[in-house]
């Protein structure tokens, strides 16, 4: 069944919108209307009152209970009078403090051919950046200092009791870890560790 609506009725071209609903669409356009009115209702009144203000303006009693401009900031008085420093440690230093390690360590004397490596019955072998294998630990929050020797090669034990008696630790405070070969030694003594091997050109 054929429509009875003409196709051509909808070809059409519409007519324009009516003005009220063009009006009522532009209500919420965001730009202002660009006319002086606005503008002059828009300007600040004082900056209106300071341009329309006579010559005589402010009168003299208003200007003799104004206070006097200064002559220098308050930033050059901040700098002329610096602050205090303070004459006490704002952290309070541990039991022990290690010394701070040196980048280029300071040459030592090696000992003679016969105490010096490889004719000791252990051997310290260095990392991958020429270091001597020293480690410093903390344990149990930080309370438990420990210095740590790994790379030990043959008699663990003697370069053990050679350690106690450099660093004066009981027998309890430097042993060995039979699973890793390391050396533990309670507190840190690296530094005096490093000097001792590299005396004995490890």
């Amino acid at each position: 069944m054929a429509s009875s609506t003409p196709v051509m009725s909808f070809l059409r071209p519409l007519r324009l919108p009516r003005p009220s609903t063009v009006r009522h669409f532009l209500r919420f356009s965001t730009s202002a209307p660009c006319s002086e009115a606005t503008q002059q209702q828009k300007e600040d009144p004082n900056l209106i009152a300071s341009r329309t203000a006579p010559e005589a303006y402010p009168p003299p009693s208003i200007a003799i209970r104004s206070n006097p401009r200064p002559k220098e900031s308050r930033a050059s008085r901040r700098t002329s009078f610096p602050m205090k420093q303070r004459q006490y440690p704002t952290r309070v230093p541990s039991h022990h403090q290690p010394e701070t390690p040196k980048l280029i360590p300071e040459p030592v004397e090696l000992l003679p051919p016969e105490q010096c490596a490889p004719n000791l019955p252990y051997f310290v072998t260095r990392s991958r950046k020429d270091e001597l294998p020293i480690y410093t630990l903390r344990k149990r929050g930080g309370n438990l200092k420990m210095t740590r020797v790994k790379r030990i090669d043959g008699e663990t034990s003697v370069l053990r009791d050679e350690l106690r008696q450099l660093l004066r630790v009981g027998a309890k405070d430097a042993v060995i870890n039979h699973t890793t070969g390391h050396i533990m030694i309670k507190g840190h003594f690296k530094p005096q560790i490093e000097q001792y091997l590299r005396q004995r050109n490890f």
